[in-house]
């Protein structure tokens, strides 16, 4: 086997080590994008790592070639004050990126969702993707979808999108640097949680 990161009998995380300590300065920012070149030296192929996912895995972007599972989108889902269903969603749209990761029709298994932003005002034509206005319900939402997503076998990686005062840019003289926060426990709920 040319490089230690591609046995598979070592771990994932000292897989990861040796990869890493083998990138270049320059190749390990060229992975920080959603589309990350290759390295051709070391075998790595280019990758796009995410899929959309905040009702059921999506066709946006170019990495995906298939038309997912659409679920009730956030806002009905976390109005069933559920934590369960929640839970089970997150699992549902994790073994779908997965099988359909595993088919070749889609390129990444790091999920965009969910949006953990707090609705704070009708104006914002992205509320339907939330969990509402209430930053409790909001956690509790965001920690039961990612262990549902992330916890059955590792089948993807969650990532909570537009965390802090996304939908405030220049909306009564508010911007993301001034803002209440409230917004935070959703986030760091979820990472305590994982």
């Amino acid at each position: 086997m040319p490089h230690r990161f591609c046995d598979a009998r070592l771990t994932a995380e000292q897989r990861a080590a040796d990869l890493v300590a083998n990138l270049t300065l320059a190749e390990k920012v060229s992975q920080l994008g959603d589309r990350a070149a290759g390295v051709a030296r070391l075998g790595v192929p280019a990758y796009e790592w995410w899929s959309e996912g905040l009702h059921g895995l999506s066709i946006w972007g170019r990495g995906i070639r298939f038309n997912g599972t659409v679920r009730a989108v956030t806002s009905f889902t976390a109005a069933a004050f559920d934590a369960g269903l929640w839970r089970r969603v997150g699992e549902a749209v994790g073994a779908e990126a997965r099988a359909l990761y595993n088919l070749g029709q889609a390129n990444g298994l790091t999920i965009w969702s969910p949006n953990v932003n707090i609705f704070r005002d009708p104006r914002w034509g992205r509320g339907q993707e939330t969990p509402g206005e209430d930053p409790v319900t909001a956690s509790r939402y965001a920690v039961a979808f990612v262990t549902g997503l992330q916890e059955i076998g590792g089948e993807a990686s969650a990532c909570c999108k537009h965390a802090t005062a996304y939908d405030l840019d220049y909306w009564n003289n508010v911007v993301r640097y001034n803002y209440d926060s409230k917004v935070i426990p959703p986030l760091c709920d979820v990472e305590h949680s994982n």
